[in-house]
């Protein structure tokens, strides 16, 4: 879900900018296995071939996601961790892999791509809301009515 929240957002901010084509981040990705900046030049990219490659990595990216939810004891841990995990994949992805391998991605716009990377991790961390430890727990794990015991 969180994915696909991201590739909307993207592609609605994508519309926004000149040359205004919303696609545009779809055949980006698509290049990724799909032959680079010159298979988006020469129009052979699918924005199906994106939308498949996008979502097979969002849903890689929330999996290791998952492995790290059960050592988080809060809710408001759960979000902090997720905050920081979106920021996190943007260096990695944006910082470290696409200069090295796919070049097109330096094209994007940076602010808005490190933004739309926390925003998917805070939304993931949302799904792992009450789970395990974390079950009874409110969404800000205050609890009010309740004072702490005297010692």
């Amino acid at each position: 879900m969180s994915g696909l929240i991201f590739a909307g957002v993207t592609m609605l901010f994508a519309s926004t900018q000149p040359p205004g084509k919303a696609e545009m981040p779809l055949h980006m990705i698509a290049s990724i296995v799909q032959g680079g900046k010159q298979a988006i030049m020469a129009g052979q990219t699918s924005i199906w071939v994106g939308l498949a490659v996008h979502l097979v990595l969002s849903a890689a990216f929330g999996i290791v996601f998952a492995l790290i939810a059960p050592m988080l004891r809060t809710n408001g841990t759960a979000a902090l961790i997720g905050t920081v995990y979106g920021a996190l994949l943007y260096v990695v992805n944006f910082l470290v892999l696409s200069p090295l391998l796919f070049p097109v991605f330096g094209d994007a716009n940076q602010p808005f791509e490190l933004f739309a990377h926390v925003v998917f991790g805070t939304v993931l961390a949302f799904f792992f809301y009450g789970s395990g430890v974390r079950r009874g727990e409110g969404f800000l794990a205050i609890r009010l009515g309740e004072r702490a015991p005297v010692q």
